[in-house]
């Protein structure tokens, strides 16, 4: 196993919490890392080729007249929607052995 470490920003800016999704290439298998209050996340996985996903945190909506309660995306201004998806993101990394692996998010489509 290799650790993946990295900033997590957005227009430069540090982005304090959510998860960053790592997502072999191979397999399919995806995991989630949290950003930390610094801005930085830790991982630990095999040698690959990963394809990476920035997500917001969850937080639990109550039911409402129009609508059933239950766990949904925060709403946020510094994680766009397209790297929500590790296959719109454009976001990938290769790992051989302890990686660096900084994400700058950028505002737009792509």
């Amino acid at each position: 196993m290799y650790k993946v470490t990295g900033k997590v920003s957005f227009n430069g800016e540090s982005v304090t919490e959510g998860s960053v999704t790592l997502e072999d290439g191979n397999t399919g298998v995806a995991d989630a890392y949290p950003i930390s209050s610094e801005g930085t996340y830790e991982a630990s996985v095999p040698e690959g080729e990963y394809r990476v996903s920035v997500q917001p945190p969850m937080v639990t909506v109550a039911d409402t007249a129009n609508s059933e309660g239950g766990d949904e995306f925060k709403k946020v201004d510094n994680i766009p929607n397209r790297y929500w998806s590790s296959y719109e993101s454009g976001l990938s990394v290769s790992v051989q052995g302890d990686t660096t692996f900084d994400v700058d998010m950028k505002p737009g489509r792509r």
